[in-house]
């Protein structure tokens, strides 16, 4: 079975230089060092409001099972596949107490 790289990540932080717009109900995130424009659907973006560095996966899980009305369990390999291709991006990194996301 893969190692999911989600799941080492316990608490994503969107990095800096990634700037959003609103399009309908969908989330445009332009990457200004990457220069790399995706598109984000509304459950994918739920995830990337969650990003905030203090909000681990487990609990992403559960808040947008409570919000939409599902179990944990239908959606908990959705979410992690979602942090992990923003991780994959470069749009997520893993928070520290070091500040991994401030430019030195």
């Amino acid at each position: 079975m893969p190692t999911d790289a989600a799941s080492e990540v316990t608490l994503p932080l969107r990095r800096t230089g990634a700037s959003t717009v609103e399009l309908d109900d969908n989330l445009a995130v332009y990457d200004d060092v990457g220069q790399l424009l995706i598109l984000l659907n509304t459950s994918a973006s739920a995830v990337w409001e969650r990003c905030d560095g203090t909000t681990p996966v487990d609990d992403m899980v559960r808040e947008l099972a409570a919000a939409h009305g599902t179990d944990a369990t239908e959606i908990a390999l959705d979410v992690r596949q979602t942090v992990d291709k923003l991780m994959e991006l470069g749009l997520v990194v893993q928070a520290t107490g070091s500040g991994t996301s401030s430019p030195g």
